[in-house]
């Protein structure tokens, strides 16, 4: 899923149209990567946000 996103140039248009500013905690930083990450994780049957806490930085030990 996550080549598909790539074949279609979805981090390429999130970079060049989305742009997020005045978080003074760097939540506006590599939207690109956080929207595909979103889309890739909906794609493999997330439901909603709460299903993507395993893409969260603090979550990476349950990952492995």
């Amino acid at each position: 899923m996550t080549r598909l996103a790539e074949r279609c140039g979805l981090s390429r248009l999130v970079a060049k149209k989305v742009k997020l500013t005045g978080a003074a905690n760097g939540a506006g930083a590599a939207a690109d990567a956080k929207v595909t990450s979103i889309v890739v994780g909906m794609a493999a049957g997330a439901d909603g946000i709460d299903d993507l806490d395993i893409l969260r930085h603090g979550a990476m030990p349950a990952v492995q």
